[in-house]
């Protein structure tokens, strides 16, 4: 498969994972501007009987619909198509460049209280938008959970198809299948009868594996009652061990029935908590009102020049210059003291029409901080959200431990757009970048704001009125 080119689109790099019913495949998506990755899934039914090829391709399309569907969360990787090649199904979807979570949970190693609370919070609010599309993941685990180089964050991948198939394989032979991974599975999904709280069961299962430093299928169970002992192998207070236990009781009907109802007994877990932080932080507010009211006369003067010196800084861009260029049908506003660069025209992709230049404040910190509008002609028409999944992808994988700290929808002259805020090695500096892009005619509009990251804030303010000021005829 390494080299193959699928649909005339997606060229396989290299081989991901193998399973009993297909194989996974790093490709690159040539039709994209700067080819961003993608997986593709190859599905191989094993059975050649007409009847059934037919009910597997049926069974296929409903699996890439769902797929569809739930890829409207951020955290759930999107489908990017779906078809069939020789009797062969694919799947292609957005590639999340990580580590699953089976890196994190070592034998042996526990995971701090709030760890495992901001964990289970994260993945049951994922299983809050699954369940409201009638889909059961039914096979939550470490491995299926993957976390995001660049921001941290966790997704949730792997929701079947080839389970599916795998099932409607195994009833045509004229068994049972149950889907799902031991450990991670309850009595009802053994026994075929999957239901919305076994994906909670599941994920409760994980939260005690992260405290007690113990695979599931290790841990002791009472007997008579069939419900686990771990208690005793944690640090953990009686109230988050009774949310855990209630998570994973072995009759669904004693469990939370939905992932609200567990979200809110997180809920009231964190506001208990907070309690008693909550006074002491009250305690030291006084105290820190008594000595400023003890040293008016040194702080009112130092508040009254950063308040000045932020007021100057903010009115920046009305004492401001125009630039114009009619060619590209862009204008933008930029302030007196910032010097401009203006690029010729070239014959590439992407062309840089302005660079902008703040003033050099810091002879120690020799990196300038600076503004640049930039213009890519697209090679066909495409989506916002396609542009910057490319995008994204770029960043992740070219830039040196490039982290991304915000990405979301934004306007960018009266335009729908999208803003991401990352930072990355450059050389021996690290540099922060605030990027804001739109499409238009058939061209992608990107402005970006670049600083050292120390320095980052200092101008920040600047740049934003700079970005908001940007016009596209």
């Amino acid at each position: 498969m390494l080299g193959t080119m699928l649909r005339g689109r997606y060229k396989i790099v290299r081989k991901l994972g193998q399973g009993g019913f297909g194989e996974t495949y790093l490709a690159e998506d040539m039709d994209l501007p700067r080819n961003p990755h993608c997986v593709v899934k190859q599905f191989k039914p094993q059975f050649t009987n007409p009847q059934a090829l037919q009910q597997a391709m049926r069974l296929f399309d409903t699996e890439a619909d769902v797929l569809y569907r739930l890829g409207n969360h951020e955290q759930i990787p999107r489908l990017l198509a779906h078809f069939e090649e020789n009797q062969e199904f694919y799947l292609v979807q957005e590639y999340v460049q990580g580590d699953d979570l089976s890196t994190e949970l070592k034998p042996g190693q526990q995971w701090s209280q709030e760890k495992v609370i901001a964990f289970l919070w994260d993945i049951l609010k994922i299983l809050e938008f699954v369940h409201q599309q009638n889909v059961i993941h039914r096979d939550i685990k470490p491995a299926n959970l993957i976390r995001r180089t660049a921001d941290g964050k966790l997704f949730l991948i792997d929701f079947g198809a080839v389970k599916e198939i795998s099932t409607l394989m195994a009833n045509n032979q004229g068994r049972t299948v149950a889907v799902g991974t031991p450990g991670y599975m309850p009595s009802e999904q053994y026994n075929g009868q999957p239901q919305l709280c076994s994906d909670i069961y599941a994920v409760g299962m994980i939260g005690i594996q992260a405290l007690t430093g113990i695979f599931p299928l290790k841990l002791p169970s009472d007997p008579k009652t069939l419900e686990f002992i771990w208690r005793n192998q944690a640090q953990v207070s009686p109230q988050l061990a009774d949310i855990l236990d209630r998570m994973v009781k072995y009759h669904f009907g004693q469990r939370y029935q939905s992932a609200p109802t567990a979200l809110q007994a997180l809920t009231n877990l964190t506001i208990n908590n907070k309690q008693w932080s909550k006074t002491k932080k009250i305690t030291l507010a006084l105290t820190v009102l008594a000595i400023i009211f003890s040293m008016t006369v040194l702080v009112i003067p130092k508040l009254q020049q950063i308040f000045s010196s932020t007021s100057q800084e903010t009115s920046l861009v009305t004492n401001s210059l125009i630039y114009e260029n009619l060619a590209y049908g862009i204008k933008i506003k930029y302030p007196q003291t910032w010097s401009i660069e203006k690029i010729e025209q070239n014959n590439t992709t992407t062309t840089d029409v302005a660079r902008f230049w703040s003033p050099q404040k810091n002879v120690d910190k020799p990196y300038q901080s600076n503004l640049t509008v930039e213009i890519e002609d697209l090679k066909q028409p495409i989506s916002l959200d396609e542009y910057t999944s490319s995008r994204v992808n770029e960043i992740t994988q070219f830039l040196a431990d490039a982290k991304i700290d915000k990405s979301r929808l934004t306007q960018l002259a009266n335009r729908p757009a999208h803003e991401v805020v990352y930072s990355g090695k450059e050389d021996k500096y690290t540099i922060k970048r605030k990027a804001v892009w739109t499409l238009s005619n058939n061209k992608a509009y990107i402005i970006t704001y670049a600083a050292e990251e120390s320095q980052y804030d200092d101008l920040l303010k600047t740049a934003e009125q700079m970005i908001d000021l940007l016009e596209i005829n």
